[in-house]
């Protein structure tokens, strides 16, 4: 299926509510054919209406009406028609899409970006804008890397994503077995997490259909990871599984000789020289075998472990912190908060720190 031949078949829709949940407006956009109704209205009359306006539609689509919109209609009227058509969720997509800028067109707390405020209308011509974006965007991927096809398997056997299903198809994903997803998965995160870890953590999941999901979007930033980009928060509450999934990808050193990324990203030295270009560790102070108590610092703080270090003043400190903070970020893509007295040094280090990064 083109893309003409699927945006013929596709309803785009959006609602309104207020904080309670009530309905105070809905709109619809059909081939060129549009639906509106605002408050004051029958709330039941209209969803009758708007079940008519889309009943030859093959999709419905929409920005977060897996979470938001349709779950309001159900509420009202659970034998709307509507429900049965496979769902289009722009904000499911956008990750995927685009995982270096995951809110593209979007703004704070999921809202379209419109021309006027609380126009449903508007929002259904945006949502179908976004998705054309999408479309183009993936199959971009797709022409250099067969990612679709492992989004597509990560989506599979889940009735809640039908319409993802298809429309990935859509768009040139083949359906994988478990084994040829799990090969897939390697080849497309290799050298970006533990070698070791790998197959223990993903054969965990790529078994069971409700955790696939969030190896999609783990896949997809980790693509990325290191860059100006982060996993959206509204992606980690609903998959609770990609957190701990990325953690013992990226977190946990394997101590392997034969494992690229934790010999490269779990070395401080390694660290210190791609972010600072100094090739060693201060040798003053020292720990108590003898060596870098900057290094053994910081080495502990890329670890995760709890940590109190005392240094004396021109011991190094800010690197202690600013080493493992990059790391983190690098690893999962997390912040890292600073407490600080001194305003003038806090400025001091983040001019600094621009000024190494770019």
């Amino acid at each position: 299926m083109d893309w003409k031949n699927l945006q013929a078949k596709i309803c785009s829709l959006d609602l309104e509510s207020n904080e309670n949940g009530d309905i105070f407006a809905i709109a619809a956009i059909y081939q060129e054919q549009t639906f509106l109704r605002q408050a004051p209205f029958n709330i039941l009359l209209a969803l009758k209406e708007l079940d008519h306006f889309c009943q030859q539609a093959g999709f419905v689509l929409g920005h977060n009406i897996l979470l938001h919109d349709l779950p309001l209609c159900y509420a009202l009227n659970p034998e709307l028609s509507l429900f049965s058509k496979p769902v289009i969720d722009t904000l499911f997509l956008s990750p995927l899409a685009f995982p270096e800028n995951p809110y593209h067109r979007l703004v704070k707390n999921y809202k379209l970006v419109s021309d006027s405020l609380n126009d449903p209308l508007a929002d259904a011509k945006l949502a179908m804008s976004l998705f054309a974006d999408q479309w183009e965007a993936l199959q971009a991927q797709q022409a250099t890397a067969p990612l679709l096809s492992f989004y597509h398997f990560a989506f599979s056997d889940n009735p809640r994503f039908t319409g993802l299903q298809q429309v990935l198809l859509a768009m040139g994903a083949e359906p994988l077995s478990s084994q040829a997803a799990f090969d897939l998965c390697k080849t497309l995160t290799q050298n970006r997490v533990c070698a070791t870890a790998f197959d223990h953590v993903i054969q965990s999941y790529l078994p069971k259909p409700e955790h696939r999901p969030a190896l999609a979007y783990c896949v997809a930033w980790l693509r990325v990871a290191g860059g100006n980009s982060v996993l959206p928060p509204w992606v980690q509450h609903q998959f609770h599984e990609v957190a701990p999934i990325l953690r013992q990808l990226r977190d946990i050193p394997c101590q392997s000789d034969n494992c690229h990324y934790c010999l490269e990203t779990h070395n401080p030295i390694e660290q210190l020289q791609r972010y600072f270009g100094f090739p060693a560790f201060r040798p003053q102070p020292e720990n108590a075998l003898g060596g870098s108590l900057q290094q053994s610092i910081i080495q502990t703080g890329m670890s995760d472990a709890p940590i109190f270090a005392v240094l004396p003043t021109g011991g190094g400190k800010s690197l202690c912190f600013q080493l493992p903070a990059l790391v983190r970020y690098q690893q999962r893509g997390v912040l890292t908060i600073v407490i600080s007295p001194l305003q003038a040094l806090m400025k001091d280090q983040v001019d600094n720190l621009r000024n190494k990064t770019g």
